[in-house]
């Protein structure tokens, strides 16, 4: 496992179609992206995407030797069966980071927004903006699923560091 001042952490936003990651790494005070991607997973059957996003993500932890992890939660809203598929993503998601050996922590998205924006209720905009400024970058990743993750590795690292 890496040291505070030199972490990588491996981000997920879960989904069932389209899965983002990013390892983000501490460098003291401030933070870099290491690799970012998105596992697209269309005109599948379930069993194949989940296979897929299975693969793909103990790929990008192996490849990227994070040291740890940070998974977007669940948001039901009002469409359980989204909830639901999304959920079978998240646990295919963490079945794959459990089999590459890292601790995953989760967090709510209003957790992430307050983390990332200092507002639990902040737009999607606004997350992007302030991924892209704490992570150096002109633009936020795209697609947007891989700036989820970008959150939620950065969600991690700063609380990690408040501890």
């Amino acid at each position: 496992m890496g040291t505070q001042s030199n972490l990588s952490v491996l981000g997920v936003d879960p989904g069932t179609r389209v899965v983002g990651w990013a390892v983000v790494q501490q460098q003291g005070r401030s933070f870099r992206l290491v690799a970012c991607g998105a596992i697209h997973a269309r005109g599948e059957t379930l069993e194949q995407r989940l296979a897929n996003i299975h693969a793909g993500l103990l790929e990008a932890a192996r490849t990227h030797h994070a040291a740890e992890a940070a998974v977007e939660e669940v948001f039901a809203g009002k469409n359980i069966k989204s909830a639901l598929a999304v959920g079978q993503g998240r646990g295919v998601a963490l079945a794959a980071l459990g089999a590459a050996g890292l601790t995953v922590s989760s967090y709510a998205a209003k957790v992430i927004k307050r983390a990332v924006t200092g507002n639990g209720s902040a737009s999607k905009d606004q997350v992007a903006r302030m991924v892209a400024l704490q992570l150096g970058l002109a633009k936020p990743p795209e697609p947007a699923d891989i700036t989820d993750a970008c959150a939620a590795a950065l969600t991690h690292l700063v609380r990690r560091g408040l501890r």
